[in-house]
């Protein structure tokens, strides 16, 4: 999976008009007051946002922690020394999601089987797989068979912080990597979950949503980058690049045990 369906990087959906279009992220904004003009951090999600703020020259670095819909000032100039352009010229704003620095978080949890009981699946890629199970972000996920249409159900109790539901291709190349439907949770532990290939407009539930473990939550799909139909899992810890995935307990297994061919039950 690629990183682009985890991360926030950046929010680049709004451009500046100038003579060369500068790229804002959707979590900054710029006010003017009287003579200064500031940048404010704006998390308009419904779970904590972090924001790494680079020094293009200089190359250090600001972190600043936000709490859900939470907004707050991070620069301030007098507003005849620079504009909004130069400001993005200058910095660049990444914004992750979590609480960061990362604690701890509970390692002891066992999270439930992703389908409804009774449902058979095999392991289509597990852990550390050399197809698309490498790197930080995707090294510790599941891939579990599943027909187009079959009921998702969460594997933990969360809050539901992002759903990305209307795509519709599928190919066998990289090129469809950000085509993949998914779902988002945030956990009380500032771990998230996510599940990935899911059918258009198959979501069960929506954003703010708060979910219990076995609940309906998607209809799996065939969307993205993938060869088969099946259900991507992956859970996830904040780290100062973002999100990495992280080795769990599963339907009382270690999910690190799980490899392809292997069939589960749920019972």
């Amino acid at each position: 999976m690629n990183k682009s369906l985890l991360h926030l990087c950046v929010f680049m959906s709004l451009i500046l008009g100038c003579s060369k279009k500068i790229s804002k992220p959707s979590f900054i904004d710029f006010k003017v007051d009287k003579d200064s003009i500031y940048v404010i951090l704006n998390n308009k999600l419904n779970c904590p946002l972090y924001v790494k703020l680079v020094n293009r020259r200089s190359k250090k670095m600001i972190f600043k922690q936000l709490h859900a819909k939470q907004e707050s000032v991070i620069l301030s100039y007098p507003n005849t020394d620079t504009d909004s352009i130069s400001i993005l010229k200058t910095y660049q704003f990444l914004g992750y999601y979590g609480q960061y620095p990362f604690e701890s978080y509970d390692t002891n949890h066992v999270y439930e089987l992703p389908f409804q009981k009774g449902y058979k699946s095999s392991i289509i890629q597990g852990y550390d797989s050399d197809f698309s199970h490498n790197g930080s972000f995707s090294a510790k996920t599941l891939n579990f068979d599943m027909k187009v249409g079959d009921t998702v159900v969460a594997a933990r109790d969360g809050l539901v912080v992002k759903i990305m539901i209307d795509k519709y291709k599928q190919g066998t190349t990289k090129k469809y990597r950000n085509d993949g439907n998914h779902i988002m949770v945030y956990h009380q532990d500032n771990t998230f979950s996510q599940y990935v290939h899911l059918k258009q407009y198959g979501n069960l539930v929506e954003v703010g949503d708060t979910i219990k473990a076995n609940q309906p939550i998607a209809l799996s799909g065939f969307t993205g980058w993938t060869t088969i139909p099946h259900l991507h899992f992956g859970v996830y810890k904040p780290t100062d690049n973002g999100l990495a995935s992280i080795p769990i307990l599963i339907d009382t297994l270690e999910a690190k045990t799980l490899n392809r061919g292997d069939v589960i039950i749920k019972e």
